[in-house]
């Protein structure tokens, strides 16, 4: 399996329950191998076999959007 790592920019986080959402619906992304949100940044940061698009919509179901 190939890893990588990639970076989005995640608008309307705000709070710990919003790293929370975020990092237990992109946990559960298949491939995925480590999550790590900063909400002062915005950002997103996974690691692993990256599927764009299955991120994408983790993220939207958790109700957020990814601004890149």
């Amino acid at each position: 399996m190939y890893n990588t790592t990639a970076t989005y920019t995640v608008v309307g986080m705000t709070c710990n329950s919003c790293v929370n959402k975020v990092t237990n619906a992109v946990t559960g992304v298949e491939g995925v191998v480590d999550v790590d949100v900063d909400v002062s940044n915005g950002t997103l940061e996974i690691s692993g076999h990256i599927d764009d698009a299955g991120i994408r919509a983790a993220v939207a179901q958790a109700g957020y959007n990814i601004a890149n």
